[in-house]
This record gives structure tokens, sequence and C-alpha cells, in this order.
């Protein structure tokens, strides 16, 4: 009886994998994802020194990743699969505009206003990389081959 389930689970799972496998295969013809990935690393990379700053409680150098983060943005804007565009796209804007008001707050050398606009900022990474988790993960070097 056990064999009996453990064979039918296991059926499930390949199930699940196979459909998994087969709906990648369609999003890695995107000829533009190289293009995004470089610049979600740009993004990323700009979002660590962001942090770093604001967490010693400093603004310095903060505009300057603010900036680069929001032309990386405008960047990828045109380049998103038709089928996501017009969701990324808003997501995409708001980032923006949450990058400004970082940039605005450090400006100012408003630590505390800073912080919270990029607190706020944050959540929108992850709704793209949320959305194409597969796709992205090899961005980051420690997945690549």
């Amino acid at each position: 009886m056990r064999y009996v389930r453990w064979m039918a689970l296991g059926s499930v799972v390949l199930g699940v994998m196979m459909a998994a496998i087969a709906g990648c295969g369609k999003e890695q013809s995107d000829n533009q994802l190289p293009i995004r990935r470089a610049k979600m690393r740009a993004i990323k990379l700009s979002t660590d020194r962001i942090m770093v700053a604001l967490k010693n409680e400093t603004v310095d150098g903060v505009a300057d990743e603010a900036k680069r983060i929001q032309e990386a943005l405008k960047a990828v804007i045109d380049l998103y699969p038709p089928e996501h565009e017009e969701k990324y796209t808003i997501y995409n804007q708001a980032s923006q505009t949450l990058a400004l008001g970082v940039a605005s707050a450090a400006k100012a050398g408003n630590v505390k206003e800073a912080n919270k606009k990029f607190r706020a900022m944050v959540p929108y990474c992850g709704k793209c990389h949320e959305d194409c988790a597969f796709m992205l993960a090899p961005a980051f070097p420690e997945y690549e081959e």
C-alpha cells in the first residue's frame, strides 16, 4: 500500500516538474534577457551600496547609487517580454519614483527619510524577481556555470 502511495506521489511530482520545465523553455527564448540581467546586476550592486551606507547612518554616495538605479530601470523599460510588459512597466515606474525619493532625501542629507524611501523601494525588486525567479537565478555568479 505504501509503495502505491509513493508511486502516485512520484508521478505527481514528476508531472509538476515536467510542466515547469516546459513552461520555462518558452521563457528562455527571450533575447532581451541578457541585457535585463546585466541591468539587474547593476541595480543589485547599487541597492547593496545604499543599504550599507544607510546602515552606517550616512548618505554618502546614496544619491549617486539611486541615480544609477533609475538609469538601469529606464534602460530596461522597453525590454520586457510582451506577455509581462504592462505589469513590469508599472513596477518599473513605481521603482523609479521611489529611487528618485531616495536620491532627493540623500541630497538633502536626511538619513532617516532616505532609509524610509529605500525601504519602500526594496519590495518592488521582489515583484519582478518573484515572478521570474527561474529566469533571474543565473544572473548571480554562484548559479552560473
